[in-house]
């Protein structure tokens, strides 16, 4: 039995589900899931037998369950000792709700959706089902779809399910959907009606299907409704162990038992809709590769992408070779303006778009063969990859700029600025020197007239005033860094680097992609992991044998088809 520090809440289907629907609304935000995700859940029911009346004591719900024909209205007429269930011979088909209930119950609660037109209520006096109230429910198999509909509404209410079969009819293939579809969700009491007309290998066939679909040894009652009766004055059938069954069933905690486990089974059905919902999240190892892969993929997409830019780069690069301009124009021309002449023409929609090409032709392939959801990826990388590819340009840029900024190397830079130095300070030591010796001579001329300079010093000191700026000019001419080589370099760089952050951008989408598996499936279980749970263990021999094993219950719509197409296509015709 259930402990009584877990009690299990009869609107708690209906808050799991909540809860359900809310994690599967977040992951389909995210890509993961399909919008149509939420409707496995529809065909699992949240209604609980308890939603019908206040709290407090309430009836144990039996509701009589069969085809057209098999004698559902005889049999209730029978259970209560008077005739309040419509049975007619000609056309022997129950269209509505028959509702058989002590006075002392008070049945307020009905959902709104009831057809209230199509419901009977016979109050009765009978102490014997005091706490029983009987719903004879229409025929299943009628061609009025508003019959089964009526079913449908009804059957989640039950905590016991009489199934009514007639030797005729016990093999019928709607009444097996409903069976395999709804086994864990009630206690099951099968009675083969008008077995008058029975034969015992009829029966054992019967219990073999049952046991087939999960109900280990069933409980299986013969009713005789033809009023036949053998020299004492009994009728040859289970009727009395049938009452006396329903009546262990009526019993408080067996009620409260029946409740919970019907309510335990909705969760599980519940569950067995929502797990296929993991397997879009994929796993950690998947995600890996796919990040391993979009390495592989993205190497091998760029590798030629130097190659195809290489001349356009030196063909914009030539532009600062071509007129570098004196050093005032130099100096007033702006680093940021030089750059943009290269990645202005370089990084171009052309480029940018080759670039998405790349990163869609990775997506559409792993699409198609990952278990991962391509819209989650999408998504995943979309925010990071939009990032790096507004700041592809910018980061060309400032590779350029930092390489205009220093061209060539260090030595090359400091062997220019010494040549320069020199171009300044040579010929100021030789105009230094040729001052000293004008100077010298003309202090000396005043006693000695041929202390005066001539020609010969005025040439050899203007060669050598011109050769003192020549040479350091020429070599620091030779030795200047190269601008087009640096705006090459600045180009490659830049381009690495842009490249570079374009697939770490895309890397680290699929990193969220992993947390965002490893959050919502951490989510999923724990929506899970904080319900009760109890077993069927401390009931009664007699009642554990009214409910469905969990092993042989199909969990899916597929399951169920195959199922009761196997049952159509394979069982024999009945034994006369």
């Amino acid at each position: 039995m259930p402990s009584a520090e877990l009690p299990i809440k009869s609107d708690l289907p209906a808050a799991q589900r909540h809860a359900l629907e809310a994690w599967a609304s977040q992951a389909t935000a995210a890509g993961w899931l399909p919008a149509t995700a939420t409707n496995a859940l529809q065909s699992v029911t949240t209604t609980a037998p308890a939603q019908l009346f206040d709290a407090g004591d309430r009836p144990l719900v039996a509701g009589l369950f069969g085809g057209t024909g098999v004698g559902k209205s005889t049999l209730l007429n029978r259970l209560a000792g008077e005739s309040i269930a419509r049975a007619s011979v000609e056309r022997p088909t129950s269209r509505d709700i028959t509702v058989y209930v002590h006075r002392s119950q008070v049945v307020d609660r009905l959902p709104a959706a009831f057809p209230m037109e199509r419901m009977r209520t016979a109050l009765h006096n009978n102490e014997q089902y005091r706490h029983v109230m009987f719903i004879d429910m229409p025929d299943f198999d009628s061609v009025e779809s508003a019959n089964r509909d009526l079913v449908d509404v009804w059957l989640p209410h039950l905590d016991v399910v009489l199934y009514v079969v007639s030797p005729e009819r016990y093999r019928d293939d709607q009444g097996w959907r409903l069976l395999l579809q709804h086994a864990r969700e009630h206690a099951w009491l099968f009675v083969m009606n008008h077995w008058d007309r029975g034969d015992p290998l009829q029966l054992e066939d019967f219990r073999q299907q049952l046991s087939a679909a999960g109900m280990n040894e069933p409980l299986i009652f013969r009713s005789d409704s033809s009023g036949k009766t053998d020299e004492q004055g009994r009728q040859e059938d289970d009727f009395p162990e049938l009452c006396s069954t329903i009546a262990q069933l009526a019993d408080e905690s067996i009620v409260k038992s029946l409740n919970e486990l019907g309510i335990l089974a909705r969760l599980k059905a519940m569950k067995a809709a929502s797990d296929p919902w993991l397997e879009s999240l994929g796993s950690e190892e998947g995600i890996r590769a796919l990040q391993s892969d979009w390495q592989v993929h993205w190497a091998q997409a760029t590798a030629d992408l130097d190659n195809a830019l290489a001349h356009k780069a030196q063909r914009l690069a030539q532009q600062y070779a071509e007129d570098e301009g004196s050093w005032l124009s130099r100096w007033r021309s702006k680093p940021q303006q030089q750059a943009e002449i290269v990645t202005g023409s370089l990084v171009d929609e052309s480029l940018l778009g080759r670039l998405d090409t790349v990163l869609g032709d990775f997506l559409n392939q792993q699409g198609q063969g990952s278990a991962l959801p391509l819209s989650a990826q999408k998504q995943a990388v979309a925010q990071p990859y939009a990032r790096a590819r507004r700041d592809f340009a910018a980061t060309v840029d400032d590779a350029v700029n930092r390489s205009l900024a220093l061209p060539g190397g260090i030595w090359q830079r400091r062997l220019y600025a010494g040549l320069g130095a020199l171009c300044l300070l040579l010929p100021l030591a030789a105009m230094g020197w040729i001052g000293w010796r004008v100077v010298s001579a003309f202090a000396e001329g005043g006693n000695d007239s041929a202390a005066y300079l001539g020609s010969n010093f005025a040439i050899n000191g203007a060669l050598l005033l011109a050769l003192a700026w020549v040479i350091p000019a020429f070599l620091q001419r030779k030795a200047k860094p190269s601008r087009e080589k640096a705006a090459l370099r600045g180009v490659r760089e830049g381009l690495a680097a842009a490249l570079a952050q374009t697939s770490a951008a895309v890397s680290e989408g699929f990193g969220t992609l992993a947390e965002q598996s490893r959050a919502l499936r951490e989510q999923y279980q724990s929506l899970w992991q904080s319900l009760p749970r109890t077993a069927s263990d401390d009931l009664p021999e007699t009642v554990r044998r009214m409910l469905a094993s969990e092993i042989n219950q199909p969990t899916t719509q597929r399951e169920l088809d195959v199922r009761a197409n196997t049952h159509s296509s394979t069982d024999a015709a009945p034994v006369s």
